[in-house]
């Protein structure tokens, strides 16, 4: 938490919260030396950074220290920001799951301050996309963020989205603290990193257009300069306030006790940013009942609406920050209106209900240790079914399945296909772009990840043990990954049999329960002996999904597809040479 930037800020927040709730909460963070203090009810650990001549050394043991000093607190569960792959080492050891927070990843820094990658960078841009890809959840607190990260870095698994928090009581009454900086009675106020993609060359020409026109008004600015690294734009921003250079205040980075004095009794908070995901302070400033000026972009608009809890400029505009700003300097009325209605926006993200919401994550991420609760397949799946993670032993065995049927189908003519246990379309949506395709699935969450996924797909959601459609349907039935996770198969065979059309083709698969497979697999008994003997008496099921899972053999398989009306055309099979993991059923109805 140095210098409390934005992941600081947000940790310092909720820690204290999730005690609050009456949970034991270690946070481990670097410090200019080694100690641990118990700060707000919570463990802090504070590790020094050791030199090494080799910067990715140095980098490497720092997060092997973070790890250890993680793993000496036996936690439930480990929540890391992506920048800077804190969590990197732990990410690849097991121990208790890994959420890993998007903050603000290298590579979007690189490219807002200075329009790309940098070499000196790389190394650590390719941690923290391991440290994502490797993580049990990835969480986000704008949607912007979310949507940005899992395009560039592909991610497959869904992103949660759950808004940074606001520690509004807390934040008013520092507000209300006694200034440490001799202020002027009238000023705009902007803090966060001097730096490109914060809006500084923005915020520079602004000030020079206005400040001249206000001769009692100042620019107060709180921040560390970033240098090189952030753009170099303070030459700049030098020279475009030069006329007014003894109005504009320059304080430098500063502890937040200091910053929110200094916010609460500005006349305007200016966030100019070029992209952002979500502000901390911006929020201090709604909490505080600022008016503000934002860029319309980012996590912005996630919290701002315009002309309601604070205004919206684009981004990279100068002269519309300028427009903007004079309106507002010159309507108090607004001001006080906006102002008001911000203070009350803030409620939303009071720390109390985000606490409250991570804490229901870290719950399910935390239940693929344990039992797997009854009625998982309608809520929470989604942790543990995640074919396309590369920490899925079977990831390449998944999209073989899916290639072979989407293969078989793609090029004949348009026909109506019924995808049952679809999930969120690994099938339909590719087999859509030329048939009639329905979705069918009994999680709303997987058909609410399908229709984002998918727009325009056709989804129900229904059990296939009950499905909603009249005899004879379909041309195509299928039912991938979906016959395991029911007790009985002759009942969901007999419905994926009245559905589809007499001469139509019923696609499913099961899963093997010889269980010599599981020798092919050690991550999926997590490379534990006793649990590796204890899934293969099992039958390859592992010991807490024994209630929910049932795996088959061929001849349970062939009598419950006769006994219904399905003629068997072919199998596939999927897994060691050995002995397979998955056979897949091509049958007809007869």
């Amino acid at each position: 938490m140095p210098g409390l930037g934005g992941i600081g800020t947000n940790t310092a927040t909720l820690g204290p919260a999730f005690a609050r709730l009456g949970h034991d909460v270690c946070i481990v963070t670097r410090g200019e030396r080694s100690s641990t203090a118990d700060e707000d009810g919570v463990r802090v650990v504070r590790i020094e950074q050791r030199w090494l001549p080799d910067p990715r050394a140095e980098r490497l043991l720092a997060r092997r220290r973070y790890a250890a000093a993680a793993r000496s607190f036996r936690p439930d569960v480990v929540q890391a920001p992506e920048w800077e792959a804190t969590a990197w080492w732990l990410a690849r050891r097991r121990g208790a799951p890994l959420i890993t927070r998007l903050a603000m990843a290298t590579y979007l820094l690189d490219e807002l301050n200075q329009g790309g990658p940098a070499p000196e960078t790389a190394f650590v841009r390719r941690l923290e996309r391991d440290q994502a890809a490797r993580s049990a959840a990835i969480l986000s607190p704008t949607r912007a963020l979310a949507a940005r990260v899992a395009e560039d870095w592909s991610i497959e698994q869904p992103i949660h989205v759950i808004p940074n928090p606001v520690a509004v009581e807390d934040v008013r009454r520092l507000g209300r603290g006694e200034p440490q900086h001799q202020l002027p009675g009238r000023y705009v106020a902007f803090v966060g990193r001097l730096e490109r993609r914060k809006g500084i060359e923005e915020l520079g020409y602004a000030l020079g257009q206005v400040l001249p026109r206000h001769p009692d008004l100042h620019a107060v600015l709180a921040g560390a300069d970033a240098g090189e690294s952030g753009g170099a734009v303070m030459k700049q921003f030098v020279a475009d306030v030069s006329s007014v250079r003894e109005r504009v205040h320059v304080l430098g980075e500063l502890p937040r006790s200091e910053v929110l004095p200094i916010l609460a009794r500005c006349e305007l908070a200016l966030f100019p940013s070029r992209w952002e995901n979500f502000a901390n302070v911006a929020l201090e400033a709604l909490a505080l009942g600022r008016p503000t000026i934002a860029t319309e972009v980012g996590g912005f608009v996630e919290f701002l609406t315009h002309d309601v809890n604070g205004w919206l400029v684009p981004p990279s505009d100068g002269g519309a920050l300028a427009d903007e700003l004079e309106r507002r300097l010159t309507d108090r009325d607004s001001r006080e209106r906006v102002g008001a209605s911000a203070a009350e926006a803030a409620q939303e993200f009071a720390v109390e209900r985000i606490a409250e919401r991570i804490v229901a994550l870290y719950e399910e991420v935390t239940a693929a240790g344990h039992e797997a609760p009854a009625g998982v397949h309608v809520r929470g799946y989604r942790h543990f079914f995640r074919p396309e993670a590369p920490r899925d032993p079977f990831r390449r065995h998944y999209a073989a399945k899916r290639r072979r049927i989407v293969d078989a189908l793609k090029d004949e003519p348009r026909q109506r296909i019924l995808d049952v246990g679809g999930g969120y379309g690994r099938v339909s949506g590719s087999l859509a772009r030329r048939h009639d395709v329905t979705l069918v699935d009994v999680s709303p969450e997987m058909i609410e990840e399908a229709q984002r996924r998918w727009p325009g797909l056709k989804v129900v959601e229904a059990d296939v043990r009950a499905l909603p459609f009249a005899d004879e349907s379909f041309d195509v039935v299928l039912a991938n990954d979906l016959l395991p996770h029911l007790n009985d198969l002759r009942a969901p065979l007999a419905e994926l049999h009245r559905v589809s059309r007499r001469g139509g083709r019923v696609v499913f698969d099961t899963t093997n329960s010889s269980p010599w497979w599981v020798l092919a697999f050690p991550r999926y008994v997590n490379w534990r002996p006793r649990r590796l003997v204890s899934t293969m008496l099992a039958g390859g099921v592992l010991p807490e999904w024994r209630k929910l899972i049932r795996h088959h053999r061929p001849r349970e398989v062939k009598a419950a597809a006769a006994d219904v009306g399905l003629r068997i055309d072919s199998i596939d099979e999927h897994g060691p040479p050995w002995t397979p993991k998955w056979h897949v059923w091509w049958t007809t109805r007869v």
